[in-house]
């Protein structure tokens, strides 16, 4: 597996697409694999995992949680106006009369309506506030209403930036540097060339006319937000395991700096993308991926004058893939996800349905015995009382009798399902001598619950279709 990750991220730098690369493999431990090919400068040694580059947009997921941790602590809501926060956007005219207020939230699900600004925006990180303010005052344009459409936009996470400021009386950068990275021991993660990387700073390139041209830093600003983060291979292995290990949903300690709950949100659909073959949507500074047979990823890219990157990772087995970069939007993504599949193939299970309540597994044994000998206390104890409100128990027993009369005798129970939807629900197969029946049970939200769906029919040859597939799945299990 490590081999084939080596050969597909080191062709980066063979094919001639960057002077150098880092990148790691993630998993729920921590950094598991590592490497680098290239140089991080021309005539400089190879990156290593502790070798810092900017990472560019890859910044964005630190703004966002920036901003959801001052949610938490109640000093901002994510329904709050901009310009409650940021008072020169108040002179912003709004590209309606009927326009809806360009809200916090907005802005972190790229949903504000601003036009996509790559790359004016990367070449703004040094901005003064003054400049920024001039820059709201003088006038924003918007290419759709507010909170109607998905539109990347690097100008509403400069607003960010400026929203964690007004909301927390500190500076931008101190503050994601004393809130998150500090208490998440990223030891060479900051916003300028000061960063104590053991493995020293990589140099940001461009190719001009098949030579590399070494790129001058900017400094750090307003637009610091958007991507002026420099970050490692080996301190991004730990944030994106800390981002990964707020899922499954648990009990238990939470020892944050953002709550899990809040890491969820920022890696949930919050804006849906338009349909395609590309991501599903955006959450709060991270792009949401549906894989076909591993289902939810997450990533972001980063772009910036010399530098590219892609973080990418499975929340529901924590590994993930990390590749930086020293050459100007290169971020090697379609390598990282080809990666990532690698990874996954050999090291985690295809993602099965959701585990049933316990009670659902009581309620499914209860229906199989009903199904082979109907017991009116049993039944009472198991049916919701808009069952018998449905369909009268008397009818919905003659009916089933006769069914199990058409297909049976019954033949011992299998364990496998044929679908579910949630944990509350389950469709499953109950075979006979002549033939088979579907059975469906959902149970209510009461505590202890109860069944309120309860459909039993002859299995079809779509049902048969569904049935095997299921066998399948379980006997690969």
């Amino acid at each position: 597996m490590t081999e084939d990750v080596d050969a597909l991220l080191r062709s980066v730098v063979d094919e001639g697409a960057a002077l150098g690369i880092g990148y790691g493999v993630v998993d729920r431990t921590g950094l598991v694999h590592a490497g680098g090919h290239g140089v991080i400068s021309e005539g400089g040694p190879r990156p290593e995992p502790s070798t810092a580059f900017r990472i560019a947009s890859m910044s964005k997921s630190f703004t966002a949680a920036a901003v959801m941790l001052l949610a938490e602590r109640g000093a901002l809501c994510l329904a709050d106006p901009v310009s409650r926060h940021v008072p020169e956007f108040a002179a912003v005219r709004l590209p309606t009369s009927d326009s809806p207020q360009v809200t916090v939230e907005m802005l972190l699900s790229m949903s504000a309506g601003l036009p996509t600004d790559d790359p004016w925006a990367d070449r703004q990180e040094s901005m003064s506030r003054e400049e920024f303010g001039r820059l709201l005052t003088s006038g924003v344009r918007f290419v759709s209403v507010p909170g109607t459409a998905y539109e990347y936009s690097n100008l509403g996470y400069a607003l960010l930036g400026r929203v964690v400021e007004a909301a927390s009386g500190e500076c931008f950068h101190a503050f994601v540097r004393e809130q998150l990275i500090q208490p998440l021991g990223l030891t060479s993660t900051g916003y300028d060339t000061s960063v104590k990387a053991p493995g020293g700073v990589a140099t940001g390139h461009v190719r001009v006319d098949g030579r590399w041209q070494a790129l001058p830093f900017s400094e750090p600003g307003v637009f610091s937000a958007i991507g002026g983060l420099f970050s490692t291979v080996e301190d991004l292995a730990l944030w994106v395991r800390w981002l990964a290990d707020a899922f499954p949903a648990r009990d238990g300690a939470d020892p944050g700096p953002l709550s899990r709950a809040s890491r969820r949100a920022m890696q949930q659909v919050q804006r849906a993308r338009p349909a395609g073959d590309g991501p599903v949507g955006y959450g709060y500074g991270l792009v949401i991926h549906h894989e076909p047979e591993w289902g939810t990823v997450v990533s972001h890219s980063g772009g910036y004058p010399g530098f590219g990157s892609h973080m990418r990772w499975h929340p529901d087995s924590g590994l993930g893939v990390v590749a930086l970069t020293n050459a100007r939007y290169v971020s090697g993504s379609e390598k990282v996800a080809e990666a990532l599949r690698t990874v996954l193939a050999e090291a985690a299970d295809p993602p099965g349905p959701a585990p049933l309540w316990p009670e659902t597994s009581e309620a499914r044994t209860a229906v199989e015995r009903l199904l082979r000998e109907w017991d009116g206390a049993s039944a009472g104890a198991w049916l919701a009382g808009n069952v018998a409100m449905d369909l009268d128990l008397a009818r919905r027993r003659s009916r089933i009798e006769r069914l199990v009369e058409e297909v049976g005798p019954l033949l011992e129970p299998s364990d496998a399902l044929l679908r579910t939807d949630s944990p509350a629900h389950a469709v499953w197969e109950i075979r006979g001598e002549r033939g088979s029946l579907r059975c469906e049970i959902r149970l209510t939200p009461e505590d202890p619950p109860k069944i309120q769906t309860l459909n039993v029919r002859r299995l079809g040859a779509r049902d048969r279709r569904e049935a095997t597939r299921a066998a399948s799945r379980h006997n690969a299990m």
